[in-house]
């Protein structure tokens, strides 16, 4: 006999009559794959040696940090001369700067 039909005997006898539902709800976890570069793979992985938790973990942080961030964002309405202005004080050098 061949483990398959050994293992389609065994599910026949099963009796699930005394079998019960655990009512404790369960998210259902979807895999996504993605790419990253060397870089980032390392951190992820010094990361996850770092706290002694997976590299899935990890990145699932990083996502919920992001979701976080974009659901408490809000848009806000100025001058366009005053973003223009806070803008050029980021990028001028230090020396340069004006108050």
């Amino acid at each position: 006999m061949t483990s398959r039909e050994e293992a389609l005997r065994a599910l026949e006898s099963r009796d699930l009559t005394g079998a019960y539902i655990d009512d404790v709800k369960r998210q259902v976890s979807i895999v996504h794959s993605v790419r990253v570069d060397q870089e980032l793979s390392e951190w992820i992985a010094a990361e996850s040696d770092r706290r002694g938790v997976s590299p899935s973990l990890i990145i699932r942080d990083a996502l919920m940090e992001a979701k976080a961030a974009q659901a408490s964002d809000e848009t806000v309405t100025l001058k366009l001369s005053d973003l223009h202005r806070a803008v050029n004080r980021l990028v001028q050098p230090i020396g340069y700067r004006t108050a």
